[in-house]
């Protein structure tokens, strides 16, 4: 498989990748048995809109060799975005309201249906995929973290359970919001950092500094640094450490992810608001004004 193999589709002008978690693991393999450099990004709702007004941010999303969708809501919007247009602007607000609605309560009775031609791939299943085939492959792999040194306590946690992979993990530099280091100490870590990935030259590099942060300062040293594959995963090592509870599958499944990120992941009602309400408003728009 390769990049121009996938069928590849866009969400507000965002390039999503539909394929299924064997054929980029496949992907995977054969792009490090060919020594082909690559990089996987995990747009989700919140960074789809973030890449409306950060055009750099969009560049790199869609420069991206695989794309995933990380989350039902941009497989909703798929669906919805796919059912049928009418050239009535009179029936255009009614029909793709109740469109909207259709594919929302499909989410909960016909999940099948809403992923008949997007799967949802979330970036923490796809981290621990990867995980699990360098171990059976006992490849190399480095995790980047903040300064909290989620990187270094996810390891912890993997190095018990995974005994065949080589896993080593740094913590990053603080980085303002253009991705550059905040400070001259912040400088020189980033300097050590790139020079411990450069002399391990793992098959497996993942960064985890929050989008779009991570996803710029890896495009920024992609051709400098030395790995075979890349991946950006966000808060997966608050996960994988302990630190943040999984969603229970369930919770995952339904769509409402956002709302229990909002009661037990401390996170911020304007990123999680993001993703719902004004992402799926923002689609309804996109589809109207077509």
């Amino acid at each position: 498989m390769n990049k121009t193999a996938l069928n590849s589709l866009k969400i507000l002008n965002v390039r999503i990748d539909s394929s299924s978690t064997a054929s980029l693991l496949r992907f995977v393999r054969s792009r490090l048995t060919s020594r082909r450099k690559f990089f996987i990004v995990t747009p989700n709702p919140e960074q789809v809109m973030r890449a409306q007004t950060d055009e750099v941010f969009k560049k790199i999303l869609n420069s991206a060799d695989i794309s995933i969708p990380d989350g039902v809501g941009l497989v909703a919007a798929h669906k919805f975005l796919m059912l049928p247009s009418t050239d009535s602007y009179v029936l255009r607000p009614f029909l793709y309201f109740a469109q909207g609605l259709g594919v929302g309560f499909s989410i909960f009775f016909d999940r099948k249906w809403v992923e008949s031609s997007l799967q949802v791939i979330r970036g923490r299943d796809l981290f621990y995929e990867l995980i699990k085939l360098a171990n059976k492959k006992g490849w190399r792999v480095f995790l980047v973290g903040d300064e909290l040194r989620s990187a270094q306590k996810a390891a912890d946690i993997l190095s018990k359970n995974y005994k065949n992979v080589n896993l080593f993990a740094a913590t990053g530099p603080n980085l303002d919001q253009d991705a550059n280091p905040r400070t001259k100490k912040d400088r020189i870590v980033e300097n050590a950092t790139i020079d411990k990935i450069n002399k391990l030259n793992p098959e497996l590099l993942f960064i985890g500094f929050g989008a779009p942060l991570q996803e710029k300062w890896l495009y920024r040293y992609r051709q400098k640094l030395n790995y075979g594959g890349a991946m950006v995963i966000g808060g997966t090592f608050d996960y994988v450490s302990g630190k943040k509870s999984i969603p229970p599958n369930w919770v995952s499944e339904s769509g409402l992810e956002w709302l229990w990120r909002l009661i037990f992941s401390n996170q911020k009602p304007k990123r999680v608001f993001s993703a719902f309400p004004s992402f799926p408003l923002k689609v309804y728009l996109h589809k109207l004004n077509r």
